[in-house]
């Protein structure tokens, strides 16, 4: 069905079997608890020792400033173009479906490699943490066990497996319906656990009660002076105090692009969410404004309790020499601080299932990825075969399931990927849509000139101008990660993996043109799929 045919006022695809279940507020919490802002915070504090000098507040804002172009015109081309498959369908009707096809599918291929930290932090800084945590507040050596067993290879990946079969779980029985429901709790949780709880602690207590609370915590794993010991080891092994320092500032953008890089995710599976005027300026932009407001709130209430010091010390030391399997994340440092064992858990839960709602996210969103290339014949049809009762493609979520265990057996039990590496990867697709989007006023003007962003700035196409502004600020960002030695793609420490990420876009060019002429010879025209928009 072409766009000039559709109705707009059908919710139900019926050329494709999806359903459009989603609001505005559920693509907000989407984009929200995709984003990630709780691990990525927790990310800054757990490298803070490989920044020395950096200030999170000024990394994060100048991520922000990066980011924000980007969210903007992803909510202008996905409120042009509210289809499944998201910066597939830009790329592929602006550029040339091969081009559009190669950005998705690296997309695609790195979220099934980064799914991996999730899976794993999951058991190590949720369900390790937790138990760990009960041993520190004097509840016995057995929970000490508990929770260091999720910190070894095995524990890792078996939790990071069952945890994603319990994600896929959710589609196959519920749906995407199951799943929004899901995603308003969780967010709830996540809310107070891991936000509103570590701002009130971090208002009303001190470093020196922090620190006093760390020595009766660690005195429970039977080290004494604690605190004493972790500088010790932090120096032993290259802390010292550090003056601010802008190029470190810079480079710790890095870390906080995991959230601004990526925070209008809920563009791949536009055409489930009901469209109204301002869907996408909603909850696209819209999640960046609130995602700075939650920081702007984190980052200085921690520094107060917790302090740039001790993070950095905590990130150096070996823990082992003040008592611990595991270098804490910071919901068990603001248990600790608050010295009570019920607000360290409310912290950790909330923290986790941020990081639990994550999964599902991803398989929904790569597996709309699939469904989209699988609808345009470039794919098996399986892929965009919709279960009737779900409404789900829940053989392209299986498809995901599957990459996403490698994906955790790989952050097992190696040390390919840090837990960073994969931002480049991730963010050189969303430059080619950057690309796209200041291309298209000029390659669709028809479809332009009936839209809200018709208007010109200074005799210059609105979405040109705005294209432009992302093309900076993903380029940008691109220009920080390689410079970076602690992002695991820098040019200085891992050269090799530019190739990586070239080779994984190049092979999806290879991809389209291959499944192109296999289609060809049974007498399928793929090209007739790009010269109008799904209907769904």
């Amino acid at each position: 069905m072409s766009s000039s045919t559709a109705s707009p006022g059908l919710f139900t695809r019926r050329a494709t079997g999806l359903v459009r279940e989603g609001r505005t507020r559920d693509a907000l919490f989407y984009n929200l608890l995709w984003s990630s802002v709780g691990l990525t915070f927790a990310f800054f504090w757990l490298f803070a020792g490989f920044y020395p000098g950096a200030s999170a507040l000024l990394a994060f804002l100048i991520a922000a400033a990066l980011g924000l172009p980007g969210a903007f015109l992803y909510a202008m081309l996905t409120q042009l173009m509210p289809r499944t498959g998201g910066d597939y369908v830009f790329n592929s009707r602006s550029l040339h479906p091969s081009i559009g096809f190669a950005g998705n599918f690296s997309y695609s291929v790195w979220l099934a490699i980064v799914i991996g930290v999730y899976s794993t932090y999951i058991a190590a800084y949720g369900f390790g943490a937790f138990g760990r945590m009960m041993a520190g507040f004097g509840a016995g050596d057995g929970w000490l066990s508990f929770g260091d067993w999720f910190g070894t290879r095995a524990g890792l990946f078996i939790t990071g497996t069952a945890v994603l079969c319990l994600s896929a779980a959710i589609f196959a029985f519920g749906g995407v319906r199951l799943f929004f429901k899901i995603q308003i709790v969780a967010f709830s949780l996540y809310l107070l656990g891991a936000i509103v709880v570590p701002v009130l602690v971090g208002l009303f207590t001190s470093n020196a009660t922090f620190v006093s609370n760390f020595n009766e915590y660690a005195a429970h794993f039977g080290v004494q002076d604690a605190a004493g010991k972790l500088a010790a080891s932090a120096t032993e092994l290259g802390f010292a105090p550090a003056e601010f320092s802008f190029e470190m500032t810079l480079r710790a953008v890095s870390v906080f692009w995991f959230i601004f890089g990526f925070i209008f995710s809920s563009n791949y599976f536009a055409g489930e969410i009901r469209l109204a005027k301002r869907t996408h300026m909603y909850s696209m932009p819209g999640a960046v404004g609130l995602a700075v407001l939650v920081l702007l709130c984190m980052v200085p209430t921690f520094t107060h309790v917790v302090g740039y010091d001790y993070a950095a010390m905590f990130s150096l030391a070996d823990p082992t020499a003040y008592g611990f399997g595991l270098g804490p994340a910071y919901p068990e440092l603001i248990g600790i601080a608050a010295g009570s064992p019920v607000i360290g858990a409310i912290a950790i839960i909330g923290f986790t299932i941020a990081l639990l709602t994550w999964l599902p996210q991803t398989l929904m969103l790569v597996s709309r990825n699939m469904f989209a290339w699988s609808f345009d014949n470039v794919m098996p049809a399986k892929l965009s075969q919709v279960d009737a009762r779900t409404r789900s493609p829940l053989i392209a979520i299986g498809v995901m399931l599957v990459l996403s265990i490698g994906s955790t057996a790989i952050y097992s039990f190696t040390d390919w990927f840090s837990s960073i590496a994969a931002l480049l990867g991730l963010t050189f697709p969303l430059l080619v849509t950057a690309i796209a989007g200041t291309l298209l006023p000029f390659r669709h003007p028809d479809l332009v000139a009936s839209s809200p962003y018709s208007g010109k700035v200074l005799g210059i196409p609105v979405l040109t101008a705005v294209g432009s502004l992302a093309i900076l600020g993903f380029g940008g960002a691109i220009a920080i990660l390689l410079w970076d030695p602690a992002s695991g793609v820098s040019l200085s420490e891992n050269g090799g993996k530019i190739f990586l990420v070239a080779g994984i876009y190049l092979a999806g060019i290879a991809i389209w043109w291959i499944s192109r002429a296999i289609r060809k010879r049974q007498g399928i025209d793929v090209d007739l799929a790009y010269r109008e928009l799904p209907a769904a």
